[in-house]
């Protein structure tokens, strides 16, 4: 048997001295766990009908730990949606639900998420109402494949102005309709870019001494507020614009005031009475922060569309007609007046005239054009490229057409190329009104409102998508028949 080492008792005892010599604050302590944060919880969620939009509903929800919230819905045969999502307040808040359609049930739950975390409430239902019997008489009839979005265009029937929203489908997918006692909308309606929607609301088209308003409204349908122009000048009822917010928030329109004119040099009477237009751009008050009167701009004399004044009544319309606000890529205004067959570029500061594109007294060489130029035109843009886009109603084409059409402009050279256009087959001819947009996929969609059609062209000339704007059967005059991406706020369409 080995005999046990040897190990020298000093040793051992100056080990076991050392260990016994460390103290609890020289050993490190483990390391604290990050808190676990609070799950995000639902504790109730309720749904309530849209009453201003039957194709809508409000969905409120109570949370704790949650900071947005947005609806996940479906319904059997349609495909699945959801709302955006909405930032919640204390873990409260509402999520508009629209765009639904009518008649269908629909099954969907609320998502919230707090932090890392996320909850779905149990199941909620909703579903699209029946139609007010009024937009029983509206047909929108589609063929083809359209671009995403919906068509937005207003029609006055049954004793209110409806503003509308259509699908590609043909199915009217939101609305909000307004007391009125005209016979046809012909004013504008559009999509703000603070994600409103303003309708002219009135029975002027430009020229009448009687009073209009515009109204903003939510896409709940909630009325916000009245715009007008500032007294003593009536409301035009051709285009309004609201850029900025808050303080920064400004309102563009045209205003309109009669005059004692002479218009014998067109063959009208020397002593008429004749409308003219102002441009302006009203501060959050309603005050005017800018204002051009075509009055000290444009002479009578530059009245070259059709219709030309009537020798016989001293009671004439507007000599100008501008029917469209855009603006260039350097904020500038540019504007199209229809009388005048003129698209302009103002100073948005100085109210300098830039340049002027057509009419009496056009400063451009047309290139490229077989038609050398546009007539009666409405709803000119500039596109990002900075070339125009305007809609050509061909007043003095021979024969009368209308077209679609895109000019490069070298303004150097005082140049106004043609790059691009688009000929309806057959051909159209609308005498007044109309619309064109560029969509962001390329796209071209154009509203001859004046017949209540509506066509989407391909950037090689195919139509992708046509419909038809009825009103029980019949052809309407639709002011405006425009594309927008979404319901719930802006989208470039």
């Amino acid at each position: 048997m080995n005999p046990r080492p040897h190990v020298p008792r000093l040793l051992v005892a100056a080990g076991a001295a050392g260990i016994l010599a460390c103290s609890s604050d020289d050993i490190a302590a483990p390391p604290e766990s990050p808190p676990v944060p609070a799950a995000a919880h639902i504790d109730s969620v309720t749904v309530t009908p849209g009453t201003a939009n039957v194709l809508s509903a409000t969905v409120s929800v109570y949370a704790k730990n949650a900071e947005h919230a947005r609806v996940l819905f479906e319904s059997p045969g349609v495909a699945p949606d959801s709302t955006p999502s909405v930032a919640l307040a204390g873990g409260q808040g509402t999520i508009p639900v629209l765009g639904l359609r009518s008649g269908i049930a629909y099954r969907g739950v609320v998502e919230v998420t707090g932090g890392d975390t996320q909850a779905r409430s149990d199941s909620v239902s909703f579903t699209g109402g029946e139609l007010p019997e009024p937009l029983d008489h509206v047909s929108f009839t589609a063929a083809g494949t359209a671009s995403r979005g919906f068509t937005l265009s207003a029609v006055a029937v049954g004793g209110s102005i409806y503003a509308i929203a259509f699908d590609s489908a043909g199915a009217i997918r939101w609305y909000r309709g307004f007391a009125f006692d005209g016979t046809q909308a012909t004013g504008d309606l559009k999509q703000q870019q603070n994600g409103n929607f303003t309708l002219y609301i009135g029975t002027v088209t430009g020229w009448e001494s009687v009073p209009g308003r515009y109204v903003e409204f939510s896409p709940t349908g909630d009325s916000l507020r009245s715009l007008t122009a500032p007294a003593p000048l009536f409301t035009d009822n051709h285009e309004l614009l609201i850029t900025g917010s808050g303080a920064d928030e400004r309102v563009h329109l045209f205003g309109y005031d009669r005059r004692a004119a002479d218009l014998s040099a067109i063959g009208g009477p020397s002593a008429a009475q004749a409308t003219g237009h102002t441009l302006l751009r009203l501060r959050p008050d309603g005050s005017a922060e800018f204002s051009w009167v075509a009055w000290d701009h444009i002479p009578v004399q530059n009245w070259i569309e059709p219709p030309r004044p009537d020798p016989t009544n001293p009671e004439q319309p507007d000599y100008d007609h501008p029917n469209a606000i855009g603006f260039d890529l350097d904020g500038n205004y540019i504007v199209s007046w229809r009388n005048l067959g003129q698209v302009t570029k103002i100073d948005a500061g100085t109210g300098e005239v830039l340049w002027r594109l057509g009419g009496a007294d056009n400063e451009f060489t047309f290139v490229n054009d077989p038609l050398h130029g546009f007539s009666a035109q409405h709803y000119a843009r500039i596109l990002p490229n900075g070339h125009l886009l305007l809609y050509d109603n061909g007043t003095r084409h021979t024969p009368p057409e209308s077209r679609v059409v895109e000019y490069a402009l070298d303004l150097a050279a005082h140049t106004a190329t043609l790059v691009w256009e688009f000929r309806h087959s057959p051909a159209i001819y609308t005498a007044y009104v109309g619309s064109v947009q560029r969509l962001t996929n390329g796209n071209t969609a154009i509203g001859y409102g004046f017949v209540g059609h509506t066509t989407e062209v391909a950037p090689g000339g195919s139509v992708v998508w046509e419909a038809d704007l009825r009103v029980d059967g019949h052809p309407i005059l639709a002011y405006r028949m425009v594309r927008i991406a979404s319901l719930y706020g802006y989208e470039e369409p």
